[in-house]
């Protein structure tokens, strides 16, 4: 299950490259939704971001703890101790497509690792991640979930 979800993850984040990489310079309904007012050096740090996500997914050695029993939690890191996520029990009844995935997950989750994006949780769930990115685009970009919602794409967004 673990390795299914990391194929995801690294299949969204790799999505999420070319994505990023074919946008045209005036921005997307779907950039917008998750990282607000489009500008050429907000886009060119997502890039970094998404290739650093990627990254872990493709070359990083990996570990998973288990052991957390908080209900309503998917998951947790330690920022600064690189590529170990704990998985909590909501990762585990999470859908493997659709929004809230165990692959958008460990995106999420990913993204806080200081040598990778060094994101926080400045805002939970889709409708508090738009009002973000409109409020504050910066804080967007610097937040996990929007990184999530942008790498799952559901629904779907062009």
């Amino acid at each position: 299950m673990i390795s299914a979800a990391i194929k995801s993850a690294a299949s969204y984040s790799l999505s999420s490259i070319q994505y990023l990489s074919s946008m045209s310079s005036s921005g997307t309904t779907r950039y917008t939704t998750w990282f607000g007012t489009y500008s050429s050096s907000n886009l060119a740090t997502l890039k970094t971001q998404y290739n650093r996500i990627n990254d872990v997914f493709n070359t990083k050695s990996m570990s998973f703890d288990c052991t957390c029993t908080e209900e309503n939690t998917y998951a947790y890191v330690y920022p600064n101790i690189p590529y170990k996520i704990h998985l909590c029990p909501a990762f585990w009844s999470a859908p493997t497509t659709g929004t809230d995935t165990k692959g958008g997950t460990l995106v999420h989750e990913t993204s806080h690792f200081t040598a990778v994006a060094g994101t926080s949780d400045y805002a939970y769930g889709q409708s508090a991640c738009k009002t973000l990115a409109k409020s504050n685009p910066t804080k967007a970009l610097g937040n996990a979930d929007s990184h999530e919602y942008f790498s799952e794409n559901n629904p779907k967004l062009l």
